[in-house]
């Protein structure tokens, strides 16, 4: 049963068997059990710090370095120390801080998804652009790395077509790179 159906359900049944007295009590809950996702996490020892909200109306969490791998390669990859499992229907999106935009380095699969299914280490991975002789240090432990956010996913289910006009009339059709103008 889907997050949004179990919440209903149960609001419904609290409201009809008086556990939930007023209205303003059912939304109350209802937007408790919608607006809010509990995710387990562990943490490799008392060191590793939890991810964070920097600001109140932050969409995602900051990830802090727990410790630094240098790879022949040139990647970098900071740990996190962190381990998660995350409920049914559920993902993360590991995204770049925005001050990345003041270096020569990526993290080259971004935005990177951890599954619900993974409760490996989450890894942030880095590569300087400039290749630098040297193993250049953007984060340091303890320093901010990443952010994550973490959202329902649904299901596709392909709705298969027999033309190309069954997909429908739309102001851009065909239009591809910048057929908007932009």
């Amino acid at each position: 049963m889907s997050k949004i159906a179990r919440a209903i359900a149960n609001a419904i049944y609290d409201f009809h068997y008086s556990q939930i007295e007023t209205y303003d009590k059912l939304v109350e809950r209802l937007e408790k059990d919608l607006d809010e996702v509990k995710v387990k996490v562990w943490r490799e020892d008392d060191t590793v710090k939890l991810p964070t909200y920097a600001k109140s109306g932050d969409a995602c969490m900051d990830v802090y370095v727990n410790s630094i791998e240098y790879k022949d390669d040139g990647r970098i990859v900071y740990h996190t120390g962190l381990h998660f499992k995350l409920p049914e229907d559920y993902e993360m999106e590991i995204r770049p801080r925005s001050s990345m935009t003041k270096t020569y380095a990526i993290m080259q699969n971004s935005p990177g998804t951890l599954d619900e299914g993974y409760t490996g280490e989450l890894l942030i991975v880095h590569r300087d652009l400039c290749e630098p002789k040297e193993p250049y240090e953007y984060y340091k432990v303890g320093d901010r790395c990443a952010q994550i956010l973490v959202r329902r996913r649904e299901r596709i289910v392909w709705n298969e077509v027999t033309t190309k006009e069954d997909l429908g009339i739309t102001e851009r059709g065909d239009g591809g790179f910048g057929s908007t103008n932009k």
